[in-house]
């Protein structure tokens, strides 16, 4: 796979970052970036970018033309559809939360989620935004999230494709373990119930 230019990837995610009266050149410039760096991945293709529904409620970033080499993002949907947000903030479980919906409303199983400061909640405990994608994953949908901090660590395709793989792996344990977590929570209640139901007799 080609090398990428980590020294312009930085510089690019250092200049949205400085980036704070336009928010839409912001968004343009991540978004450009984006595409150079999936690109590098064997079996994507840039299709189409900024696509608006027909009635203007939704709109997809990058999508993907991904023919799933088994050395590229073979584990992803064809197409894949990338969201890109350059905010200065961490992202908010809303915004999590509308692109889970957009990918179950277009059939899709997988998408891209680029958080350039990340998102809001703590991974340990799934809240707010890891929360959502917890509850999409049970919906079928998975929602793989990339920071500005991920960016900079990728040189390559075989980076990026790595990366997700990781993203993937960890997010369908982090599901298990609240499944069965879950699980726990409904047999103590369960037991309590049981105990309180002995104690009336």
């Amino acid at each position: 796979m080609a090398p990428l230019d980590r020294a312009h990837i930085a510089l690019e995610i250092n200049a949205i970052r400085e980036e704070t009266e336009e928010a839409h050149r912001k968004g343009k410039r991540l978004e450009t970036l984006i595409a150079t760096i999936f690109r590098a991945v064997p079996g994507l293709a840039l299709e189409d970018q900024d696509v608006v529904s027909d009635f203007g409620t939704q709109e997809i970033d990058l999508y993907f033309m991904n023919t799933c080499p088994i050395d590229g993002l073979h584990f992803l949907d064809c197409p894949l559809i990338v969201e890109c947000k350059g905010w200065s903030s961490a992202v908010s479980s809303r915004e999590l939360r509308y692109f889970a919906s957009l990918l179950k409303d277009k059939g899709r199983r997988s998408g891209v989620f680029i958080a350039l400061e990340g998102v809001a909640g703590n991974p340990a405990n799934r809240t707010a935004g890891f929360f959502h994608l917890t509850a999409a994953m049970i919906e079928g949908q998975t929602v793989l999230i990339l920071t500005g901090e991920d960016l900079l660590d990728i040189g390559s395709g075989e980076d990026l494709v790595k990366l997700l793989q990781r993203r993937l792996m960890h997010q369908v344990k982090s599901q298990v373990a609240a499944g069965v977590e879950a699980k726990a929570v409904k047999k103590r209640k369960a037991s309590r119930r049981a105990k309180a139901g002995e104690g009336d007799s």
